[in-house]
């Protein structure tokens, strides 16, 4: 218990930028609830918003292990958005006596409602490197969002809360806010985009709930067996009557249920695969640009180029520079 409550501390005057203070044992720090979700997870924190001065959000960015036991997400006010950022893996999520799963990949969300817990695991069979962007958007900006809208009644309930989310918005926003943490952006940029996210959630478009409480189209060994040949064919042309041979059934079959268990067409999560690779050897190697293209399936600078920056929003030359600051 005292070790923990030193850890406590610690994260405290981490995200305050000073020395904790807690008049009448009461934490005035703000995202003082979502600082101690830390405490639960099973990975390692890489970067913190927690002195750059943001005050709509906390943003951390994580390398998360290959494998996870089952863990639980402590309680908040705060909102909870995770989106994955690198790596490809199944996780899971029970809710009562049942366990939903759901893939994520590159771009995938996931949202824990303000007062809600999560109990989650997951593993990949792949060794590529897993990592993770949390945003935890405060309770006063939802609730300033949300009378801004004329919302009536709880906000709380207009919230999504669910392992799988797919909105191509809070993607991006995401890779916004990851990119602002590389490079220390001042808190009108991130506070902008927190606002964008909290209206949208609140206001926006109704988005689109993965089904990940869909049982499985195929077996888990089967789609574990599929997406380990992608990985490990990414430089060459992979066909559909590959990755059907993969799974033992028809290619007619495996497109149907393929996009039904992952929900992506074996093309589009084959892209996402190759430029998560991409991304990876831009950032961590000298490799040229080419070499990498090639090392992805793509003979073709030009197509490369085209599918990095519609996935990224950056040239992979303008990317690779973001690491070299």
């Amino acid at each position: 218990m005292t070790s923990h409550y030193h850890r406590y501390r610690k994260l405290v005057t981490m995200i305050s930028g000073g020395p904790d203070r807690e008049p009448q044992g009461r934490v005035e720090t703000p995202f003082a609830h979502s600082m101690l979700a830390e405490l639960a997870l099973p990975a390692t924190r890489v970067l913190c918003s927690g002195k750059l001065g943001w005050q709509g959000m906390l943003a951390r960015t994580y390398v998360d292990p290959p494998c996870a036991e089952q863990f639980t997400t402590p309680q908040s006010s705060d909102l909870l958005v995770v989106v994955v950022t690198s790596g490809t893996y199944t996780i899971e999520s029970r809710k009562g006596r049942n366990w939903q799963h759901a893939t994520y990949h590159p771009g995938a969300v996931g949202v824990t409602a303000p007062g809600n817990v999560s109990v989650l695991r997951w593993q990949t069979a792949s060794a590529q490197r897993l990592e993770s962007l949390h945003m935890h958007l405060g309770a006063d900006l939802l609730e300033q969002t949300s009378d801004a809208l004329g919302g009536k009644g709880s906000w709380q309930r207009r919230l999504p809360d669910t392992l799988l989310l797919d909105d191509p918005l809070v993607a991006a926003a995401g890779r916004a806010v990851c990119r602002a943490l590389h490079e220390r952006a001042p808190a009108l940029y991130a506070d902008s985009i927190a606002q964008a996210i909290a209206t949208h959630l609140l206001y926006g478009p109704e988005p689109e709930i993965a089904a990940e409480v869909r049982p499985a189209a195929f077996g888990e060994s089967a789609l574990r067996r599929v997406t380990a040949y992608m990985h490990e064919h990414l430089h060459e042309d992979v066909s559909l009557d590959d990755l059907a041979a993969q799974a033992n059934i028809s290619k007619y079959y495996f497109l149907r249920t393929f996009a039904k268990t992952t929900g992506f067409t074996p093309h589009r999560y084959l892209v996402q695969l190759r430029m998560s690779r991409a991304a990876d050897l831009l950032r961590d190697t000298v490799h040229p640009v080419l070499d990498i293209a090639m090392a992805c399936g793509y003979h073709s600078p030009t197509q490369f180029t085209a599918a990095f920056r519609r996935r990224f929003g950056l040239s992979p030359t303008e990317f690779r520079r973001q690491f070299q600051r």
